[in-house]
């Protein structure tokens, strides 16, 4: 990914990068900034809600604490009333065996209840009971039992067993009622006499499961949350459901899940996640606990995420069209300068940069503008001067030397030859007359591969006269080659230095071999002789100096040379660039095979012939 976004940077224009660059300084800054705010602030959120939510459950438990203790207090009361302890004992005996009540005390048990519960909305009633089941309350006669066997509940056993102690029972619909239909949250104790310790009674507190609900009335507690009052066995006392009617204890309870949570942890009932808290009270071993969605906490991070996101919309927008701005600005100077620098490459060099100011661009364009005057001033002195020069030389020599006269003065002479029957000399004057007409007639670098070879083939006649027949020469030319361009003269001297340094002074005369061939796409050029060679050494360093950069002559193998190897590859690297070559390879007594590698254009490419 980086590799294929770095390249698209590097063929991307100016403008693209500096908008890129641009847009990247403005956000970056931004979005980090938007991501530590937003990070810190839904953190700072979250802690505080789950701070409030903890607070709320302890302001809970703190009110049921004062609610208790006026409760648990009012369980004391009959242990320092003696009227109240005389009349239980009077009616001592097993659950459920009591009968009858007298009047005086059932009129008095009724004044003390009805007085304990007064002006007490949150206490439906006040029930003393005596061992044998005596039933005292405050509530009206006909909506409860005179006597009451309680041996059967599960919580009236709980509290047989308290030894005095205060207890909360959990909601139950106590079966003392005549029609028992509404729950009811119960304080009660077992009244023992001070002095003996014995067993009395019981004192039971039923108060309305509202009057815990009410506690929660003045406390701005989330509506989409769960509140729940749990005892130390995890048996609900009151639950305040979530808006939606959603009763998480159920679920909390399954599998024991409850004991097991830890305040300030996330749960997920239903799919749904929950901030999980509780708070323990040690006076009443209650427990208040909350469960408040996620989302809900999370609310205003996502509101702020939200209003973020709105303004990094607008900044982007707007970073957008600072950078376009300012990306046109900084590049425009650049584009005008490309723009005509593309005219000067098309031969205009008349193309000037204004206005010009005094910024690094400013100084790009007034180097621009002296190169233009300077390129101006060379064309005109180096190319146009030059020009005519040749020009002048060339008329010169023409007028000194006329190529009509030499040809017609060369054929004369084959006419002469040709009457006395000369066919030598007749052959070596027509060879000449074309070796002139090829190296005067044609003034430009390149030619086709076949006249070249055509030329060196004249050239060959000449030496095979000279030799008398003992010089041999063979030609093998790829037919699809003979219409390349290539330098002209670059054939002869091969044939030239194999003819005089590989054949010169042999009496039996030699081989030479001239071949163009095609190797994929290179044309390979070679002059080979079965001469004299050379060893591995002198060829090695002959190729290390055909390789370098040295002065005209230093391969030339003698001074009679006119055109040594170091100047033909000279010549090719700077036709054809670095991919053109020429190798020396040979042994002694084997001759050696001089190889010019030539990269051949492209199908359709124009030659310059």
């Amino acid at each position: 990914m980086l590799r294929w976004l770095g390249s698209h940077l590097r063929e991307s224009k100016m403008r693209t990068r500096l908008l890129l660059l641009f847009t990247v300084l403005i956000l970056l800054p931004l979005c980090l900034q938007g991501i530590v705010t937003y990070r810190h602030f839904s953190s700072t959120m979250n802690d505080k809600t789950e701070q409030y939510t903890i607070d709320i459950a302890g302001q809970v438990n703190a009110n049921l604490d004062r609610l208790l203790k006026d409760l648990e207090r009012l369980s004391l009361m009959p242990l320092y009333d003696e009227k109240v302890l005389s009349i239980l004992a009077k009616y001592n005996g097993s659950m459920g065996s009591g009968s009858w009540v007298f009047s005086d005390d059932y009129l008095k048990m009724k004044l003390y209840t009805s007085g304990q519960a007064y002006d007490r909305p949150e206490i439906h009633g006040i029930h003393l009971i005596s061992n044998s089941g005596v039933l005292f309350s405050n509530v009206d006669a006909m909506a409860i039992n005179a006597v009451w066997d309680g041996s059967g509940e599960e919580w009236f056993q709980t509290l047989e067993q308290s030894d005095g102690q205060w207890q909360i029972i959990p909601p139950h619909k106590p079966s003392y009622y005549s029609l028992p239909e509404d729950e009811y949250i119960a304080v009660a104790r077992v009244i023992k006499e001070p002095k003996t310790l014995e067993r009395v009674g019981y004192m039971i507190i039923d108060a309305n499961v509202n009057a815990f609900g009410s506690i929660l009335d003045n406390l701005n507690i989330e509506k989409a949350a769960n509140l729940m009052i749990v005892d130390q066995q995890q048996r609900l006392l009151y639950e305040r459901e979530s808006e939606d009617g959603f009763s998480a204890y159920g679920e909390l309870t399954k599998h024991e899940r409850l004991p097991q949570l830890v305040s300030g942890q996330r749960e997920v009932i239903n799919g749904k996640q929950y901030l999980f808290v509780r708070h323990h009270s040690p006076y009443s071993g209650l427990s208040v606990i909350g469960l408040t969605p996620i989302d809900v906490v999370q609310k205003e991070s996502r509101e702020l995420l939200l209003f973020t996101l709105w303004i990094a919309l607008s900044c982007v927008g707007l970073a957008m069209l600072v950078a376009i701005m300012m990306s046109y600005r900084v590049t425009r100077p650049l584009i005008e300068l490309k723009n005509k620098m593309a005219r000067v490459e098309q031969g205009d060099f008349n193309k000037r940069v204004s206005p010009l100011s005094n910024d690094e661009f400013g100084q790009l364009g007034r180097g621009f503008n002296r190169m233009m005057d300077e390129i101006n001033r060379l064309f005109h002195e180096v190319f146009v001067l030059g020009i005519r020069e040749k020009e002048a030389e060339l008329s010169a020599l023409q007028s000194q030397i006329n190529p009509h006269f030499i040809y017609n003065t060369l054929e004369s002479i084959n006419m002469m030859a040709i009457q006395q029957k000369h066919a030598e000399v007749s052959d070596m004057v027509t060879a000449l007359g074309k070796l002139l007409r090829y190296t005067i007639d044609r003034a430009g670098r390149l030619v086709k591969l076949q006249e070249e070879i055509d030329f060196v083939a004249s050239y060959v006649r000449i030496h095979k006269v000279r030799y008398g027949g003992k010089l041999h020469v063979f030609f093998n030319v790829d037919e699809d080659l003979k219409d390349v361009s290539i330098p002209k003269l670059i054939l002869q001297p091969l044939v030239e230095n194999a003819v005089y340094h590989g054949l010169d002074g042999r009496e039996e005369g030699g081989i030479i071999w001239i071949s163009a061939l095609r190797f994929q796409n290179e044309m390979l050029l070679t002059v080979r002789d079965n001469g004299k060679g050379m060893d591995e050494d002198a060829i090695e360093a002959l190729n290390e100096e055909i390789g370098r950069q040295p002065a005209y002559d230093s391969l030339r193998r003698s001074e009679q040379d006119e055109l040594g190897l170091q100047n033909i590859s000279q010549r090719v690297k700077l036709l054809y660039g670095e991919g053109a070559s020429l190798t020396v390879d040979g042994s002694p007594g084997q001759g050696l095979a001089v190889t010019i590698t030539i990269l051949l254009p492209a199908e359709g490419a124009d030659e310059d012939v």
